[in-house]
Order: C-alpha cells, then structure tokens, then sequence
C-alpha cells in the first residue's frame, strides 16, 4: 500500500457501458468493470505519475487512465444522487480522486490507478450514430 496521498483531478468519462457489463469481447474471462477517465490535464496528468501511474494517450481522448474493479462502478451526480450509466455518454465531466496499488505487472507497466471516489458534474447524453439514406 502506498504512503502517497490520492489525487483529485478532472477529466472526462469514455466508454461508460462497461462501468457497469463486463467486456469480455477480447477476453471472456473478464471479471472486471471498466471506468475511463480521458481528457485529463497535463497537470493532473502529472499528479497520478507522481502516485506512479503510467498515463495513456490517444488522440480520441487526451491523457486517459482506466480504472478496474470487481465492482459495479455507480456514478454519482452533484446532487448526491447516483446516476443510470445508461445516461452517460463520451464526454460526460467527472472529477475523481484516484490512488494506486502495485499489482504483478507493475514493474513492466506502472502501478494501477484506483479510483477511490467520481462525482458527474457535467451529463452527456448518449446518443447512437445513425447513418441516413439518400
């Protein structure tokens, strides 16, 4: 366990389906919910390598981490009150405090972020691409 103190950061959640379903699509053996936190700042960004966290980056979603646990992830709005994930889209504002935890892989690829607590401040709806016929 580390000494370190979590950190608080904003940033933006992605794929949240599987906040609350396993993806077992590359892995059938999946056990864990999946929460994505991108769109992250380069400051905050700096405060989880601090916690020794290694922070992905893809053009789609800025600076992002991914968040595991055994759990349902429940999101929670500003009003105390948890929110569908359903009602969730890419975009959707979050700030989270988040901590890390040594796991058998660290050495290789950091340690893994572990978020301790999220509140949606900003809901995007989700809303499907629909392609139209000429």
């Amino acid at each position: 366990m580390s000494d370190l103190k979590p950190a608080k950061i904003n940033g933006e959640l992605f794929w949240t389906k599987w906040m609350n379903n396993l993806n077992t699509k590359f892995n059938e053996a999946n056990d864990k919910y999946e929460c994505t936190i991108g769109n992250i700042s380069d400051n905050d960004a700096a405060k989880l390598t601090a916690l020794g966290i290694k922070v992905k980056n893809k053009d789609s979603m800025g600076n992002y981490i991914v968040c595991k646990s055994k759990y349902a992830f429940k999101p929670i709005g500003e009003d105390m009150k948890e929110i569908a994930v359903e009602d969730l889209g890419n975009g959707s504002k979050v700030v989270a405090v988040v901590s890390s935890y040594e796991h058998k892989m660290s050495k290789m690829h950091g340690k893994a972020p572990s978020l301790k607590n999220f509140m949606v401040t900003q809901v995007v709806t989700y809303v499907p691409d629909t392609e139209e016929s000429l």
